[in-house]
């Protein structure tokens, strides 16, 4: 799997369901993303404190669109969102309020990530 294959983000991010805090943090603000990652291989996903789903089985109060060479650098902390956003690889339609709070949730997303990206492949 590489980073241009989204279904590496979704596992990943069914990962960082085992950070008690995170899915904690997901079900008391009500928080749910919309995932539309861009590109070749283009798909969508929702998270929400329920787990992650394919497409969007219900409105999400986020959605994202993100080429998946920006969603890589912003979970491994490389690449700031506001940056992401100025050039183009990250689009958010949702409440600045909401938008604001992403910075919550991505340490978390980006640890289980990074986990899963940067493991060495095992023979």
């Amino acid at each position: 799997m590489t980073v241009q294959d989204p279904q590496l983000f979704i596992e990943a991010f069914r990962a960082a369901f085992t950070d008690a805090e995170f899915a904690a943090l997901l079900k008391e603000r009500d928080f749910s993303i919309q995932f539309v990652v861009t590109g070749e291989t283009h798909t969508a996903f929702l998270l929400d404190s329920d787990g992650v789903h394919d497409g969007a089985p219900h409105p999400a109060g986020l959605r994202l669109e993100v080429r998946p060479d920006a969603l890589h650098l912003i979970l491994l902390g490389r690449l700031p969102v506001t940056r992401a956003i100025v050039d183009r690889g990250l689009v958010v339609k949702g409440p600045v309020a909401r938008v604001r709070q992403l910075a919550d949730f991505f340490p978390a997303m980006g640890r289980a990530y990074a986990q899963l990206a940067l493991a060495p492949a095992s023979a």
